[in-house]
């Protein structure tokens, strides 16, 4: 099965069974995540916010508290 990460130098990617650890050597920062669906998306969207990357809730143009960016952002929608 495919692996969903994203860092902040790269953004959002989907990585090979098995490469995750070749790739955290390579980018520290990058975490494990899901990427939500486009109608999970436009459901967020019509609740005037937006989960960041790392669950928060933030504005869909906006950060959350830890300095994640929302999906939108993170995947060039916005």
């Amino acid at each position: 099965m495919k692996m969903q990460v994203y860092t902040k130098a790269r953004g959002a990617r989907t990585l090979k069974p098995g490469a995750f650890e070749n790739y955290r050597a390579k980018y520290p920062d990058a975490i494990k995540v899901q990427i939500p669906s486009l109608r999970t998306l436009e459901k967020w969207s019509n609740d005037c916010g937006c989960r960041a990357i790392d669950g928060c809730w933030t504005e869909p143009d906006g950060y959350c508290n830890h300095g994640y960016p929302s999906w939108l952002l993170a995947l060039n929608y916005i």
